[in-house]
């Protein structure tokens, strides 16, 4: 997920690409010689349900604020990881508390 939200990164800053497709991403992999993303479509899932990715309009993907934080913090993991959790909101539980 790391690499597809750096890849974003590139996409949105370097290439003004603000939205994208998995295609995009797919290809810009390809030309920066690393190795091939096994499932790209679900590595970008993946991605967009961990909160680096968003989605745009007509089915595209864009880099979440959450996600430009943590590629920006890279390359000192820890410091990319605390940005991003204190980036996003807390979710509460979906779950209710059995009362006893």
């Amino acid at each position: 997920m790391e690499r597809i939200a750096c890849l974003g990164y590139y996409l949105a800053y370097y290439r003004d690409q603000i939205h994208f497709k998995t295609f995009d991403i797919s290809k810009l992999n390809t030309e920066a010689a690393q190795t091939k993303l096994s499932n790209a479509a679900y590595a970008v899932n993946n991605a967009t349900k961990l909160g680096y990715l968003a989605p745009a309009i007509k089915g595209m993907k864009q880099l979440s604020a959450a996600g430009e934080m943590y590629v920006e913090a890279l390359p000192d993991r820890d410091a990319a990881s605390a940005a991003f959790s204190h980036s996003r909101p807390k979710r509460a539980s979906k779950r209710k508390k059995a009362t006893v």
